[in-house]
């Protein structure tokens, strides 16, 4: 997982990127709408509070809302996140159309394709914040815990379950919650998986950080990287 997405020696490229036209390789990117990274995280936050006091306002998004987006997307966040059915993102954040980049996979780890699709989000989009989200109770999770405990590896679930057992090993070894490392170890990655995601967050126009979801209450709960 990861090491990808940077120029080797050579000139070699390890995954397909999209070449910057030189009006914005002189220009310093501004963020999504002009939110900062640490205002959309606020934004998240809030939105998270609200959905705990019962105040969600997606009961008020309907098709018209579209109408804006035709000539297209400035998301606040790019969400990457577990594809468990019971951790929408959209509604935990209490946000309408537009607002979250999602990508989701059983325990929100990245794969090259996840990964550019980050990039995507963060170089064009000029999405200015990351998010993580992992959830208690995660299922991938726990099958990676089995297998370090010995269990067989089914190999038709090999590519959600290896990448989720060195922080499953981490987490045992520092007697942290596996859930919590993964998430942190995914966003660590990520912050020096592409050249391009490493030069925003040097420029102050990316965050990346994790989260974990409680599954019993919907309180998203942020966490130290």
């Amino acid at each position: 997982m990861f090491g990808i997405g940077k120029k080797k020696s050579g000139g070699k490229l390890a995954t397909p990127t999209i070449e910057a036209s030189a009006e914005e390789t002189t220009m310093a990117p501004p963020t999504s709408l002009g939110t900062t990274p640490d205002e959309a995280l606020q934004q998240l936050r809030d939105g998270n509070a609200a959905f705990l006091r019962g105040e969600n306002n997606l009961g008020h998004v309907k098709a018209g809302d579209l109408d804006d987006l035709q000539g297209g997307q400035s998301p606040i966040a790019t969400i990457v996140g577990c594809a468990d059915s019971r951790t929408p993102p959209t509604i935990l954040f209490n946000q309408g159309f537009g607002r979250l980049f999602s990508i989701r996979v059983a325990g929100n780890t990245v794969d090259r394709r996840g990964l550019s699709s980050i990039v995507y989000a963060v170089k064009h989009l000029k999405c200015p914040l990351v998010v993580v989200m992992g959830h208690t109770g995660c299922g991938a999770v726990a099958a990676a815990e089995s297998i370090v405990d010995g269990a067989p590896l089914d190999p038709s679930l090999e590519e959600m379950i290896v990448p989720i057992i060195p922080p499953v090993l981490a987490a045992r070894a520092g007697n942290g919650s596996p859930v919590e490392e993964n998430a942190r170890w995914v966003a660590r990655k990520l912050a020096t998986a592409d050249a391009s995601l490493a030069d925003a967050i040097e420029a102050g126009t990316l965050k990346i950080v994790a989260a974990v979801k409680q599954m019993h209450s919907g309180e998203v709960k942020f966490l130290d990287v």
